[in-house]
């Protein structure tokens, strides 16, 4: 009786030490599915103006090697997330499991699987388009193979978009994504595109007058800055210095005709030859200038004519053309917005500041 008595604490206290090595390994486990999730939802730096981000989120384990940031051959699962045009077009962060939650659309159903097709029409994949939990249609689903994360948003948006499109005409509805993750099968990397909202300006107080012509290039600028369609935003800006130098060639030819000094062309600006030059920006639209640094606005207008302007505007065969529903249109797109809209804004600038009473400088920050 004495001998088990003794032993009894002896137990006791070996099974509180294998208790406490478990609650310590939760706890350690708890700690790292926390950190994960910090990294996952880490808080990006809003850009300036709204415009479209990604980021990658690489998974790292004990004793593994993570994945690479680009991607690796191999499969791909990715989803749409769709949204309901107006309501849910930008992102305020970039949230891996909030996006994952997310979705909405004006489309009521239970579900749907659609065939997709590649570019010649062959079968390239089944796609599941999955209701939220209010019964609208919310996201699409599929998996590719692809050789990186770039090459498989590729491969889904081609064979996603089109569609979603004849979805959209048969129901007469609305129907955009607001939203693309991609997950590499063998490394769980992830990625996520998606419009993030711009951050918050100090409003300002406005110097001096405008001019009906001037009015008009401030309304396209606005267009410009309020769209969510990529080919939109591209086109308005666009606009803009097409104007400028269609009511330049008018003034040069009234002074011509008044024998009066005729008036710099304002598309003889110039892009900064250097990138450090090109502030408040994002890294990602100081890449889309590299192409163009030093060249003349005028220049910059005439490359990107035939390739940008008339490709979204007309839908004209034998030309080159730029369509929603084609991932290399929307990126040739939204590479050259940046560009766009800081010719437009110097230009706009420009006008404002050869007013009488324009004051200097046209726009001043409230305090």
């Amino acid at each position: 009786m004495t001998a088990v008595t003794a032993s009894l604490p002896d137990v006791s206290t070996s099974k509180r030490k294998r208790a406490e090595l478990k609650r310590q390994q939760r706890k350690r486990a708890a700690a790292k599915r926390v950190k994960t999730r910090q990294v996952v939802r880490a808080t990006i730096p809003r850009p300036r103006v709204t415009e479209y981000n990604y980021t990658t989120a690489v998974p790292v384990f004990p004793g593994r090697r993570g994945g690479s940031p680009s991607g690796s051959p191999g499969k791909y699962d990715v989803v749409f997330v769709l949204g309901v045009p107006g309501m849910s077009g930008v992102a305020t962060a970039l949230d891996f499991d909030g996006m994952l939650a997310g979705g909405d659309s004006l489309l009521e159903g239970t579900g749907l699987e659609v065939e997709l097709q590649g570019a010649d029409g062959s079968s390239l994949s089944v796609a599941r388009i999955t209701p939220n939990a209010h019964g609208r249609l919310a996201q699409v689903r599929l998996t590719v193979t692809a050789g990186d994360f770039s090459l498989a948003e590729n491969e889904a948006f081609d064979a996603v978009m089109p569609a979603l499109s004849r979805i959209a005409f048969e129901a007469d509805t609305p129907l955009e994504v607001t939203g693309i993750l991609l997950t590499e099968q063998a490394t769980q990397t992830r990625r996520f595109g998606a419009t993030l909202v711009g951050a918050t300006q100090p409003a300002p107080e406005l110097v001096g007058t405008t001019t009906p012509e001037l009015r008009s290039f401030l309304a396209a600028y606005r267009e410009g800055l309020n769209a969510n369609s990529t080919l939109y935003q591209a086109l308005s800006f666009y606009k803009i210095i097409e104007g400028v130098a269609t009511f330049h060639t008018n003034r040069a030819r009234a002074a011509k005709k008044l024998g009066t000094p005729e008036p710099a062309d304002p598309l003889a600006q110039q892009i900064p030859a250097s990138r450090a030059d090109l502030a408040g920006m994002t890294e990602w639209a100081r890449d889309n200038f590299t192409p163009y640094l030093g060249m003349s606005f005028g220049e910059i207008k005439n490359t990107v004519k035939n390739t940008i302007r008339d490709a979204v505007a007309h839908i004209t065969p034998g030309m080159d053309l730029r369509v929603a529903d084609y991932a290399a249109d929307i990126r040739a797109c939204r590479a050259i917005t940046p560009v766009l809209r800081y010719v437009a804004r110097e230009l706009i600038r420009s006008e404002l500041a050869g007013l009488p009473d324009s004051g200097s400088p046209a726009m001043t920050t409230a305090a």
